[in-house]
């Protein structure tokens, strides 16, 4: 048990930063292509979450299109 803690704690907080980035800048293309946009839209949001992963993020969750939900789909 010691030595995962050591482990995690060994870390570079640059790699965990970078990992945290990679999870974030995946969840965010995730919602993407779940949102189902414009092809030439949805690459656009995809570059820029992809070159600016933090800010990119924030912005297609306020701006951009929101997955389309079930009750909106069966039309009911």
């Amino acid at each position: 048990m010691n030595t995962v803690v050591e482990a995690i704690l060994a870390l570079d907080t640059r790699i965990m930063l970078l990992v945290f980035l990679l999870v974030l800048d995946g969840w965010a293309i995730w919602l993407i292509v779940k949102a189902r946009p414009p092809r030439k839209e949805g690459l656009l949001w995809s570059a820029i979450v992809l070159l600016c992963p933090i800010v990119g993020c924030l912005f297609w969750y306020a701006l951009g299109p929101k997955p389309l939900s079930r009750t909106s789909v069966s039309g009911g």
